[in-house]
């Protein structure tokens, strides 16, 4: 004969013999349902804050990575003053033949750049008035991809940093020291006095995420070899 097949069936709780036993089991229930509800809110809580912190890395990373080149920027403006400069002392000018426009005379620049080479300064540029020489752009030249270029006429891609330049006349009459402005002289501001330097000023600003940002570098050259 066949042996008859028994069909397991899943144990069921023994029916409550009283209330309190009762109670006893959906207290349990409910303890279990809070007890889910708060792992489940710790770790939501947990990816929430890890998902903020990652993003909050990734922004400063940005933040740093433009501020640097912004100040590499602003630094290279100041340098290219210095290499007019010493320029102008090897080939026996004076030595700010090309860092102002005397007609005004005007002091605020924007250094001419193209192929990765630094032409000559460009007084047309002014704060108050926006200019297309003030934004730089990256060369798609064959001979130059990649690298900064500026002023007018200048052919790249877009960037979002603008520079520009104040290169002031440090004047002195031997006891004062006085810095002239757009359309001063050095005897204008100080009666006797002569031009013995400059005071370069390269500001660099761009716009990130809808705010505005700027970083600048200041130094003195003088007419001393």
């Amino acid at each position: 004969m066949k042996a008859k097949q028994r069909t397991s069936r899943p144990k069921r709780l023994a029916p409550a013999k009283n209330i309190a036993e009762w109670r006893h089991r959906g207290v349990l229930r409910g303890q279990s349902l809070i007890e889910l509800l708060i792992a489940m809110t710790v770790i939501i809580v947990g990816l929430t804050a890890a998902g903020s912190l990652i993003f909050s890395n990734i922004r400063l990373q940005e933040q740093s990575t433009e501020r640097v080149i912004a100040s590499n920027l602003a630094r290279e403006g100041v340098e290219l003053a210095k290499a007019a400069r010493d320029s102008n002392w090897l080939a026996g000018l004076p030595f700010d033949n090309g860092l102002y426009e005397p007609t005004e005379p005007d002091y605020t620049a924007v250094p001419r750049m193209d192929g990765g080479e630094f032409i000559d300064f460009e007084f047309g540029p002014d704060l108050s008035v926006p200019s297309p020489a003030l934004r730089m752009k990256r060369s798609a030249a064959a001979s130059s991809t990649g690298l900064f270029v500026q002023g007018t006429g200048s052919t790249g891609s877009d960037t979002p940093y603008e520079r520009i330049m104040i290169l002031q006349p440090i004047c002195s009459d031997g006891v004062s020291q006085v810095q002239a402005s757009d359309g001063q002289t050095c005897n204008n501001v100080l009666a006797g006095s002569t031009k013995i330097g400059i005071r370069v000023l390269s500001r660099v600003s761009w716009t990130s995420r809808g705010i505005n940002r700027s970083t600048y570098i200041v130094d003195e050259l003088y007419d001393w070899r």
